[in-house]
């Protein structure tokens, strides 16, 4: 019971002292230089980082074409092998020929 006693105190003195009371917004001059600059650096640190999101995109894009690309190209060159340890198409003669051969 007193810690909620101590904390109803605590609300209280910060009520008595206005800390609750609705503060204003803070609304600085129109031709305030501080404002201006920060505002200047703000909007060219936001056009920056529009730029770099576009460049990303379109590196993005740009290497998903590329990877695609060679897939197709790596796919059609591994149909085209001719039939050996690392083809993609097993050679059935020779599996039997090994297996024969374990008898």
């Amino acid at each position: 019971m007193r810690p909620l006693l101590c904390a109803l105190a605590g609300l209280a003195l910060l009520r008595a002292s206005g800390a609750f009371t609705a503060a204003e917004p803070f609304i600085p001059s129109r031709g305030d230089p501080a404002r201006t600059a920060g505002c200047d650096r703000h909007m060219a640190v936001h056009g920056r980082l529009d730029v770099i999101e576009e460049t990303v995109e379109k590196t993005v894009e740009h290497l998903e074409a590329e990877v695609k690309g060679l897939l197709a190209q790596l796919e059609e060159l591994a149909w085209n092998l001719p039939p050996g340890p690392f083809s993609l198409i097993p050679d059935l003669a020779e599996e039997t020929v090994s297996s024969s051969d374990h008898l």
